[in-house]
């Protein structure tokens, strides 16, 4: 399907998702629950293409967000980035990552996290312990934040497992989401009401800065990544469908 194409669908949806709505910016947000989160596929100007559709994982329904490239023939390998949350709780169950150098999975459970990390012949295998409840990052991470209630003050702690980051317990990283701003921007879907949105460990090894919609679901609409002093040029979302 042609970009124009999407973006035919995209002028169809977009009044449900911009932030112009009844309810001011005042009033109290509440996170979303597994109602309000749809199938949808994005498209960003990277090129990159991200699917969230329901999907089942041993039996567990779930919701699958899966990053995969717009032209797979440039590529000799099936390549993809995925992550499965539980349909209900939203909890990390599985994360996977094939590319033409290496294959990452790691496999969440209550107490504990197995990564497998496999480059050419050799793997590498790592348990990770638990203390609590950990969120997802990489491509679950549009779906952890589309549900929670924000609003400009809004702060949230929270941890993760970082797949590139640490090893064993030391992936495990506390984490801080705020939101500072909201403003009306435009961009390639138009003009859009958003949430200016900063994610960063404690240890400060990374960060992220986000603006995503200002109306729940809050799906990204421009994420820049920052690791170890490298800025990653910004990818912004160009083409956006999602079930109504």
């Amino acid at each position: 399907m042609k970009v124009a194409h999407l973006f035919i669908l995209w002028c169809v949806i977009a009044p449900a998702l911009d932030g112009q709505s009844n309810r001011s910016a005042g009033q109290t947000a509440h996170i979303a629950g597994s109602d309000q989160i749809r199938p949808a596929m994005i498209l960003w100007n990277t090129g990159l293409v991200e699917t969230i559709t329901p999907a089942s994982l041993e039996g567990r329904k779930t919701w699958r967000i899966t990053h995969y490239p717009q032209d797979p023939v440039e590529s000799n390998t099936n390549e993809y980035d995925l992550y499965d949350l539980d349909q209900t709780t939203f909890a990390p169950l599985r994360s996977v990552m094939n590319s033409e150098s290496s294959h990452l999975e790691l496999l969440f459970t209550e107490k504990e996290v197995t990564l497998r990390q496999t480059r050419g012949k050799e793997t590498v295998t790592e348990q990770i312990p638990l203390a609590g409840r950990v969120e997802p990052e990489g491509p679950g991470l549009d779906v952890f934040v589309a549900r929670l209630p924000l609003t400009v003050g809004y702060k949230k702690n929270y941890a993760i497992v970082d797949r590139w980051g640490g090893h064993g317990s030391t992936r495990v990283k506390a984490m801080t989401l705020s939101v500072s701003n909201r403003l009306r921007k435009n961009t390639a879907l138009g003009s859009l009401e958003v949430y200016d949105v900063l994610i960063r460990p404690d240890d400060g090894s990374f960060q992220i800065s986000e603006q995503v919609f200002a109306r729940s679901p809050h799906l990204p609409v421009r994420v820049e990544y920052t690791r170890e002093g490298k800025t990653y040029p910004a990818s912004e979302v160009i083409a956006f469908v999602s079930a109504m």
